[in-house]
């Protein structure tokens, strides 16, 4: 941060079968099914199952296939199914660990519809647990592993389940550096040593910043909840999911290695385990290969020991994941509930009235967007950026930022350096500077975070690929993503050079709020090469 005082502003396709050689399918598959199992959902190329290359490997599935076979409902082939994903903290090294569910996800594939709805069920949700009593929702596991999660699941939400699909962390490590990781747009600083604080958990060392994520590096990512609730970490799952699922599209299919499969035999559990089951799920995996994902909101209220939810609230969000309607408005709060039995919800629990995306994005003149003039902050945050990188890459900056909104502040203890300005590789291996502004703001319920991204030199970053909606405002043309009806993130390109400011992870920044902020960017020109060891890595 520059020495200014300055950090924070006033308050005012195709059809066709796959070409031979077959195997192709099933390579691609197995690794992307581990992957999106884990973190807690699943894409159109998520779970195809080869039938001929992989019947063999998925006999292990036999003995939960007799578990659960009973209690899961039967489909005819293209109708539409309700997929339990788990992904469980039990250990591979540790076999007389049961585990527990770190990660359930609810996917539905409607071909009909052309989409597929995801909905995150919260770990420490208040359940009752068949013959234990009020639990956690992730106790269920411990007990009674992938059968007794899934009759919880099915009493709580009282939809019918076709299929359930298991995974431990080993899996989910692996098959992260089978497909080659995951470009991950990371919201701010993620860092706890035990070595260095008497507060003993989970480990975690990420930078903030759009980066290229591999193995327990993402795995500590997706899992990291020691200071956020159960709807923040299932926020960044779902954000995980959907870059996971921009690095492995179907027409990216290459050739790949017995790593994949190995993976999903040693580390994945299913229901599917012969041939008619195979091919169900396969015809409808290709069938939804290009559909939209729409994420449905648990209603969830944040209490110091539970997370809750009303059978009503359930019962909404059940109607908009059987409808495959995304959620409106912000992804929940970070707020404690006020009791249990308040009879009005808080955060996601909050009726929302429906919204569609609309065509065009109408900007409120400046002055009326809900934010506040920052110019100095922002041109401090720059001019430290444009010392560190090269003269051909203009730094951006927004000029105006919401009410309480501060750049966050350099933290030697933290190991917080802001901005940041490092180098990463694209796709095809070419470095590039980048650089991110995290920015810090303070509501009711808590400390929210968002950025101002720049790279230098890469057009067409994954992040970037299928915009709700391009528009030109104001002479600039934008790119613009929702999520529901919420803007997640708004880009632009100056030459090669790319940029764009993200929501926060809840989405709790306006349209207004992004629009106006993306319109109020400034520019900063660099005016001499960088020195040696400023840019970090």
């Amino acid at each position: 941060m520059a020495d200014t005082g300055l950090s924070k502003p006033p308050p005012s396709g195709d059809h066709e079968p796959p070409p031979k050689p077959k195997r192709f399918w099933w390579r691609f598959t197995l690794g992307s099914v581990v992957i999106v199992t884990t973190v807690a959902a699943a894409t159109a190329a998520s779970i195809l199952l080869y039938v001929g290359s992989i019947a063999d490997a998925l006999s292990h599935n036999d003995v939960l296939q007799n578990k659960v076979q009973r209690i899961l409902a039967k489909t005819q082939g293209g109708e539409p199914q309700n997929i339990l994903i788990i992904g469980s903290d039990k250990r591979a090294s540790e076999p007389e660990d049961t585990g527990r569910s770190d990660t359930t996800i609810l996917l539905r594939l409607d071909p009909d519809k052309n989409a597929i709805a995801l909905m995150s069920i919260p770990r420490d949700l208040e359940v009752e647990i068949p013959g234990v009593g009020t639990e956690k929702f992730t106790a269920a596991f411990a007990y009674g592993g992938p059968k007794l999660t899934l009759q919880v699941v099915k009493e709580l939400t009282g939809l019918p389940i076709n299929h359930v699909v298991n995974v431990d962390y080993l899996g989910f490590v692996r098959a992260v550096y089978a497909i080659g990781c995951v470009y991950v747009d990371i919201d701010r600083r993620y860092y706890h040593s035990n070595a260095e604080s008497s507060e003993q958990y989970a480990e975690i060392n990420v930078q903030p910043g759009y980066q290229l994520m591999c193995g327990k590096r993402a795995l500590e990512y997706v899992r990291y909840r020691h200071t956020d609730t159960d709807i923040v970490r299932a926020a960044r799952q779902q954000d995980f999911l959907s870059a996971a699922r921009q690095r492995v599209p179907i027409k990216d299919l290459v050739l790949g290695s017995n790593e994949l499969i190995d993976v999903f035999t040693q580390y994945t559990t299913s229901d599917i385990s012969d041939t008619k089951a195979m091919l169900e799920v396969l015809e409808l995996f290709i069938a939804s290969r290009n559909a939209t994902i729409n994420e449905v909101d648990f209603p969830a209220e944040l209490g110091p020991s539970f997370v809750y939810s009303s059978p009503e609230q359930i019962a909404g969000a059940v109607d908009k994941f059987l409808g495959i309607e995304a959620s409106g408005g912000p992804r929940g709060s970070l707020d404690e509930a006020e009791s249990k039995s308040s009879g009005k919800g808080k955060g996601k629990g909050k009726k929302r009235p429906k919204s569609k995306p609309k065509p065009k994005v109408k900007p409120k003149p400046p002055g009326d967007d809900g934010l506040s003039p920052a110019g100095e902050a922002g041109k401090a945050e720059a001019k430290v950026v444009a010392r560190k990188v090269n003269h051909g890459f203009p730094v951006f900056y927004p000029s105006r930022l919401p009410p309480g909104a501060a750049y966050e502040e350099s933290d030697p203890y933290l190991h917080i350096q802001d901005p940041r300005v490092y180098h990463f590789k694209d796709t095809d291996g070419n470095r590039h500077g980048a650089y991110r502004m995290v920015i810090t703001l303070d509501l009711p319920d808590g400390t929210h975070y968002f950025g101002m991204q720049g790279i230098q030199g890469w057009s067409d970053p994954p992040i970037l690929g299928g915009p709700s909606i391009e528009q030109e405002i104001r002479g600039r043309d934008y790119e613009i993503f929702l999520d529901g009806d919420r803007i997640k993130l708004i880009a632009w390109h100056r030459g090669d050079n790319t940029y764009w400011i993200s929501n926060s992870l809840l989405r709790v920044l306006t349209n207004d709020q992004m629009v106006g902020m993306a319109r109020s960017a400034q520019v900063v020109i660099p005016n001499k090469k960088p020195k040696k060891g400023r840019v970090q890595q």
